[in-house]
């Protein structure tokens, strides 16, 4: 068993707290002020089957096939007067995992024909490739992975320790915990705001700075980030202490697969009545590059702007414009002349715009963008051995486009002109209908162009329309909502595609998407929910459109019990057709649950709001329990 711990104290700590009894955080005083304790833990017991995706000759597609692992979250919050601390302890042990001498035999023994090796030669080479594979997987650790304290007042507000930031509307620095995506980014440093009130104006200041903080552990793929002493220098050996680390094994060296960035920032917000203006800035320090692409090779970024937002149109709607600039520099590195030229011959920028007009019973929004060289602060991770962790970003530019949308490809949203029109009318007191139109020009989708040359070679048009229906009934305790939309990409010039032939059509969809809750009566109801699409990539996907999709059926008694039914399927002839699954949770108090899974879910995309990640196909079991005291 490969085991390593960061700290041996977190271990007893985690012991030590277990067996606290629940009735010594009964809130109590100590001075003049109440001391509340508040204890959640969050485990998860997971085993993966074959999932379905072996390639021949592939070692990743086999690496991911027959593990299992329990992975704890502990957290820890205590409260006193002004004062707040917190720790989040967690712990991942891998019960289960594959062997690279396990690997390779499957290799050998599902080999195709031919191929030029023996099998013995072909049985180094794979054992070889598993090990280095399986060298930062399905490892055992317990880490703090957050801690924090805080003290607030009415004017002043104090943080050390892990904490969000939000500053604008995520152009300058965007990290946060979003659950859809398993990802949890913080700051572990130190943050400052104070807050003053002069008559009708109000003034907010923040400052705050330390290191970048992400989530060490994939549980979809058991990857972990690791650092080592060549990354962590100065007071980066205290904020890293008990993190997982890089560890040597036979197939590799100690390489480490993540170099925490440094930051500092600032905002400023003057809020005279009617409206808020904000000026916000972010300061990134890189050490050397683990991947060489313009954002990780650069040695610092610097990203400022200034917001303007307008809250109410005397009933009428809202507004909002953020303008911001972003200088990437390499100045203090070797580098050839084409990469120095690309990071320091030109610099980023970015204009966003949201409007909101209402006029009973019509809404209109708008959101409009046009950037040119701008890029979100992704995480110096090495891309290579933990392409798990390839999306870490710290900033999130908007994408002015639906939440949900996955076909933003390459760096879309870098070098971009366009917008979305949305329109809401109300129909009655529980019908409303809505549509959009969405137009964008593109010049860095089929290819990264980190440059941003905005010619016609590079030019994609990107058309983007829905329409659908909001339907509440029985004192809303029912509701229906449904959208159908589509959106194609073309090209401005003809491009070749793998046949041989040219043609201007980069990528076409059309879907249809509903979430219906039907109140049976007394404490049930019937949920119907799904997402199916045509899809057709020329570049990257399947030669042919194909059709896939999802569709859940639940059944909820309030508040105890929710079961559901789901079937997944794709016509991608690269991919497994179908999936099935069952899944159930109960609630044993407002605050505790148990639930459970079992089956299968296709490998996908998903996105929110712009950040993305990739998920592998999944069949197995897992079960997740959450108590709190």
């Amino acid at each position: 068993m490969r085991v390593r711990v960061g700290w041996a104290a977190w271990a007893a700590a985690l012991g030590l707290t277990l067996a606290t009894p629940a009735r010594a955080l009964e809130p109590g005083k100590l001075g003049d002020d109440a001391v509340h304790v508040d204890v959640t833990n969050a485990s998860s017991v997971l085993y993966n089957f074959d999932n379905r995706d072996t390639r021949p000759l592939e070692v990743p597609t086999r690496a991911n096939d027959e593990w299992g692992m329990w992975y704890n979250r502990l957290n820890l919050q205590a409260s006193w007067g002004k004062l707040t601390l917190g720790v989040r302890v967690d712990n991942a042990w891998f019960y289960r995992s594959p062997y690279p001498e396990a690997i390779a035999l499957d290799v050998v023994e599902t080999r195709p024909a031919g191929g030029g090796i023996s099998d013995a030669q072909l049985f180094r080479q794979k054992f070889d490739e598993a090990g280095a594979e399986l060298s930062n997987r399905y490892i055992n650790w317990v880490y703090p992975s957050k801690y924090y304290v805080g003290y607030t007042t009415r004017d002043v507000e104090l943080t050390a320790g892990d904490f969000y930031a939000a500053l604008g509307r995520g152009f300058v620095l965007s990290v946060r915990k979003m659950d859809e995506l398993a990802s949890d980014t913080t700051v572990r440093g130190a943050r400052v705001t104070g807050r003053v009130n002069a008559g009708p104006v109000k003034l907010r200041l923040t400052a705050l700075g330390g290191e970048m903080n992400p989530l060490r552990i994939d549980e979809a793929s058991g990857r972990y980030l690791g650092v080592d002493q060549t990354v962590t220098p100065s007071w980066l050996a205290a904020t890293e202490a008990g993190m997982p680390r890089a560890v040597e094994t036979d197939f590799v060296p100690r390489t480490p697969s993540y170099a925490p960035d440094r930051l500092g920032a600032a905002q400023i917000e003057i809020a005279p009545k009617g409206f808020k203006l904000g000026t916000q800035a972010s300061f990134l320090r890189r050490q050397d590059p683990l991947n060489v692409d313009v954002v990780r090779q650069a040695d610092t970024i610097l990203t400022g702007s200034q917001s303007i937002e307008v809250a109410d149109f005397g009933g009428h709607g809202d507004g909002y414009v953020e303008v911001a600039l972003q200088s990437l520099d390499d100045a203090d590195r070797d580098s050839s002349s084409a990469d120095r030229e690309l990071l320091d011959g030109q610099k980023g920028y970015a204009v966003y715009g949201a409007l909101t007009l209402i006029e009973d019973p019509v809404t209109l929004t708008f959101e409009g963008k046009h950037y040119r060289r701008f890029f979100a602060l992704a995480a110096n991770v090495n891309t290579a051995r933990a392409p798990e962790f390839a999306l870490v970003q710290y900033s999130a530019p908007p994408t002015t486009e639906a939440f949900w949308v996955d076909t933003e490809f390459e760096g879309f949203n870098t070098c971009v002109t366009g917008g979305r029109l949305k329109g809401d009318v109300e129909l009655g007191k529980d019908e409303s209908v809505f549509a959009w139109v969405g137009h964008y020009r593109t010049w860095a989708e089929r290819s990264l162009n980190e440059s941003c040359e905005t010619s016609d070679a590079n030019l994609n048009r990107v058309w983007d329309v829905a329409t659908g229906t909001e339907i509440t009934s029985q004192k809303r305790k029912s509701r229906a909502n449904l959208t159908v939309g589509a959106r194609i990409d073309q090209s401005e010039e003809q491009f070749a595609i793998a046949n041989g032939a040219e043609t201007h059509l980069y990528y076409q969809e059309t879907y249809a998407r509903y979430d219906v809750i039907r109140h049976l009566g007394g404490p049930f109801s019937l949920q119907l929910q799904g997402w199916h699409r045509r899809r057709h990539q020329v570049a990257g996907g399947p030669e042919a459109p194909w059709f896939e999709g999802q569709h859940l059926t639940g059944v909820d008694w309030a508040p105890h019990l929710s079961a559901a039914f789901g079937a997944e399927y794709s016509t991608d002839p690269g991919v497994p057709s179908t999936y099935f699954n069952g899944q159930v949770s109960y609630k044993i108090t407002p605050s505790s649950s148990v639930g459970a899974f079992v089956g299968q879910r296709r490998g996908s995309l998903r996105c929110v709001g712009g950040v993305c990640r990739k998920y592998p196909a999944f069949e197995g079991a897992r079960l997740d329990a959450t108590v709190r005291f």
